[in-house]
């Protein structure tokens, strides 16, 4: 408040509610993703760990991370340790523009850190989308070929580019013209297998499919594009052996071949890079999210030289030194912790926390994912499978509001968790706890 006041605010205490904040937000903020019928107003003054606050002073436990971007939670103490020590950093200096050691460093360690000893090269930006976008760029210029292939479901972003790989929700696209071809084909989704196949029976039907499509569509491909766990389209897990079968066909057709790790990586399942669960080395990889530590920062990982020629790609804000250096600390945060070895664990115990309710619950039909990614879809009915998504929308209601469960949906009718890499068991336990209480309060 007096920061504000300094700033020049005169701000009413009387006025400190969700719901004044909230109708003065709708005011001024043009309409993105919010739901404030669900959430309320964010106290940034407040909270630790997992554990966040609205403005009235309600406690949440959150298992969304902040979308996957806080890795190490709130106000971790060596994380603010250190982003104090490099406070006089000098942070406004175009990362592509001028060279500056911080960035390389940072790019020499995410080459190390990503799949496969091929020589690679790193371009930084300041978002997913805009990672997605810098790999794209680099696989059309590389490659003389302007055609791609994503999935349906497929979230990698709403601009430009990636926007055209995007498919799922209409209104993502709706209106909005194509940035490129796109042959698209099933994301692999074995709980509903579009071709009619069970896991124990499966002939790869889905890559089966996609060679077809190339065949008639255009085989012309600069890359396939993919999401080692599809997220926004229902946190979705991939049999290896269908991913690997796009690989394999992506390169019949002298394709790249593309990991979207925007959500899924830096370590979140287990993994740096989530496609390593698939063992498929990926000719390009986008970062963002946990990267930066809580600064937007994300990454474009390619075949050296990346582009042809020079000003083929560039952007202002670039993994300036002191973000370099922030997510250089991160990194080594995650190796000094062990995190990859505590987030493939935790994810274990929570997937087993979660099939408990799927035993009790008629409605949660299936439980998956991998590390500390993974999400519940529900169902009217397990035999029908039949899509419940008002009852997701009223469950997802409920925990926010009385049990004090900050959770986000995922897909039609999935909720996800992508909690920070610091939760610990109880914290777990009491989330799938929340969760139980949530279903049972909606049905």
């Amino acid at each position: 408040m007096q920061i504000l006041k300094d700033l020049g605010f005169e701000l009413d205490p009387k006025n400190m509610t969700n719901a004044y904040w909230k109708s003065r937000a709708a005011e001024a903020l043009a309409l993105t993703t919010q739901d404030r019928d669900v959430y309320g107003c964010l106290d940034h003054t407040r909270g630790e760990g997992v554990r966040i606050f609205d403005i009235e002073g309600t406690e949440y436990l959150d298992v969304t991370g902040g979308v996957a971007v806080r890795a190490l939670g709130l106000r971790y103490k060596p994380y603010l340790e250190f982003e104090e020590k490099i406070n006089d950093v000098i942070r406004e200096l175009p990362g592509m523009d001028f060279d500056a050691i911080p960035q390389t460093l940072l790019a020499e360690k995410l080459a190390t850190l990503t799949p496969g000893d091929h020589k690679k090269r790193v371009v930084f930006t300041t978002s997913g989308g805009r990672a997605v976008e810098g790999c794209m760029k680099s696989a059309m210029d590389l490659s003389g070929k302007r055609r791609f292939v994503a999935f349906r479901p497929a979230f990698h972003g709403r601009t430009g580019y990636a926007l055209a790989l995007t498919s799922s929700n209409s209104k993502h696209k709706s209106g909005f013209p194509q940035g490129v071809d796109v042959v698209r084909v099933f994301y692999p989704y074995c709980y509903r297998c579009p071709y009619g196949t069970h896991v124990e029976d499966c002939s790869l039907e889905c890559v089966e499919a996609l060679r077809y499509a190339l065949q008639v569509e255009g085989n012309d491909i600069a890359a396939t594009v993919m999401e080692p766990l599809c997220g926004e389209g229902g946190l979705i897990v991939p049999p290896s052996k269908a991913v690997q079968g796009f690989y394999e066909v992506s390169k019949e057709f002298d394709a790249y071949f593309m990991s979207d790790e925007v959500q899924a990586g830096m370590g979140r399942t287990g993994k740096w890079c989530a496609m390593a669960n698939h063992d498929v080395v990926p000719d390009y990889i986008s970062m963002a999210k946990a990267l930066g530590g809580g600064y937007p920062m994300g990454a474009s990982i390619g075949p050296a030289p990346m582009y042809t020629s020079g000003s083929r790609h560039s952007e202002t804000f670039s993994a300036e030194p002191k973000m370099s250096l922030l997510s250089l600390w991160v990194i080594k945060q995650i190796e000094d912790g062990d995190y990859l070895k505590k987030n493939a664990e935790k994810g274990a115990y929570l997937l087993k926390r979660l099939n408990e309710l799927k035993d009790k619950y008629e409605v949660v039909g299936d439980v998956r994912g991998l590390g500390l990614m993974v999400g519940v879809e529900f169902v009217k009915d397990k035999k029908s499978k039949e899509k419940a998504p008002k009852l997701r929308d009223k469950i997802v209601k409920t925990a926010v509001q009385k049990h004090q469960l900050w959770i986000l949906g995922a897909g039609q009718n999935c909720i996800r968790f992508t909690p920070s890499y610091v939760i610990t068991q109880e914290e777990l336990d009491d989330a799938v706890d929340r969760l139980d209480k949530s279903i049972a309060d909606s049905i």
